[in-house]
Formats: C-alpha cells, structure tokens, sequence
C-alpha cells in the first residue's frame, strides 16, 4: 500500500537527488521509502535534514520563488544569511560565491523565526 499522509501532515524533510542535485519536500514517513528523482530519474535521494517544526507556516519553493520580488523578503535574506542578490532568482555570499535559491530557501524554512517571516510575507500578499 503505498503511503498516505494524515490530514494534518505536512512535509517537513528535504531530500536531494545525487545525480542532478535536484531537492524536494518529503513526509518523514517517507524517508525509508523514496523511490527516483523526480527530476532525472536517478535512483536513493540523499536526506538533507527537516525545515523547522511550527504549525503549518512551511512555504513552498515555488512560492518562494514568487516572494522574490519582495524588497523585504531580499532584506531578510541579506539579514538571516549574509547574501545578496545578483539577479531575480541569484544570490552571492560574502566571498562572490553563487548560492544555489534552493540552499536559501532551505536555510530560510530550517530556522522557525525566518520560516515564520516568509511565511507572514506571503500571507501578507496573499489577503
């Protein structure tokens, strides 16, 4: 039977593909169970870690991504992690080095004060 989740759920894993790097939300439960990238194919998603616990406030990368445009989104990022943007969807760190968004938006869902900002930003926008 494959997995169901409980109404309540919500995932809270990241997971990245060895293969092509590609990374995506998973349900705890689903850990032992991931079948291939949903990207490339490639078999055995490597576990990066869990977002930070808190009553629904996880926002989807895609979300995220339209958030981008937010000056106080950018803001935060620069706050919380130390970068800045070098184009819409590009950031740096202190040395010039190309941060991939995936790796911001996971440092941003990992600690629940951030997660809990972009969370409000987007509710915020979406009202």
């Amino acid at each position: 039977m494959p997995f169901q989740p409980l109404p309540g759920d919500q995932p809270s894993c990241t997971v990245a593909c060895p293969a092509c790097g590609h990374r995506w939300l998973v349900y705890e439960q689903q850990l032992g169970l991931l079948g291939p990238c949903p990207a490339c194919g490639a078999a055995h998603p490597r576990y990066m870690g869990s977002v930070a616990p808190g009553g629904g406030r996880q926002v989807s990368f895609g979300i995220f991504r339209t958030l981008l445009a937010e000056p106080r989104l950018l803001t935060l990022i620069g706050q919380a992690l130390g970068l800045y943007p070098l184009d819409a969807e590009r950031f740096a760190d202190a040395q010039g080095r190309e941060v991939p968004l995936e790796d911001v938006h996971y440092a941003l869902q990992g600690d629940a004060g951030w997660q809990g900002q972009v969370y409000n930003l987007h509710m915020s926008r979406a009202r």
